[in-house]
């Protein structure tokens, strides 16, 4: 299970932070930001990030605990920061598509693999898209909220999906919007996002 509780300090091992795709801002100060029921959760060290820049929430990913390196052990709960960026930005709800997380693969445990579509859920300071993993919804959970086939608009879209919400990423606000979630349906995603975050 995740030991490293909410507010710890820590850095990324350089090995793998060479090898992202999407790395947080060299100055950014990075902390545990994962819910509480992932210390619970047996056999899985996956852990949620975010990276802050005088305070201000520039970056955001999920990463497993033996790639990282504590820094100092830290007080209060940063998840509200992220919470706050939830439901916001110009982009909300655009499916985007940033291939892999990762240059190249190797041991990097919990990092969300596979190129697939992703649902912008909000925005981080400066514009950058704070967004979600779609998977196939074969094994939904009380923190993967469903979307139906018709609830999702992209080409060649003809499964329902689930939303990972504990993959959060930020991406670049460059990428181009392939999709969109439809209108019916964003109230009630967007109480799901409130409730887990």
């Amino acid at each position: 299970m995740s030991t490293l509780p909410p507010g710890t300090e820590v850095s990324i091992r350089s090995d793998t932070l060479r090898r992202l795709n999407f790395p947080p801002p060299r100055e950014a100060v990075l902390l545990v930001a994962v819910h509480e029921a992932a210390l619970r959760a047996p056999g899985n060290l996956h852990t949620q990030l975010i990276g802050l820049l005088q305070g201000d929430l520039v970056w955001a990913g999920a990463l497993s605990e033996h790639l990282l390196t504590v820094v100092s052990e830290g007080g209060g709960d940063p998840r509200q920061l992220l919470g706050d960026a939830v439901g916001v930005g110009p982009r909300l709800w655009d499916l985007v598509w940033p291939t892999e997380l990762v240059v190249e693969w190797g041991p990097l445990g919990t990092i969300y693999r596979g190129e697939r579509p992703w649902i912008v859920i909000g925005a981080v300071t400066g514009g950058d898209l704070l967004a979600v993993p779609l998977n196939e919804a074969s094994n939904p959970k009380w923190f993967t909220p469903t979307l139906t086939q018709d609830e999702v608009q992209m080409p060649g879209s003809s499964k329902d999906s689930q939303l990972e919400l504990s993959h959060v990423w930020s991406l670049p606000r460059s990428l181009e919007a392939l999709g969109w979630v439809v209108p019916e349906a964003r109230d009630r995603v967007l109480a799901a996002l409130r409730s887990y975050f």
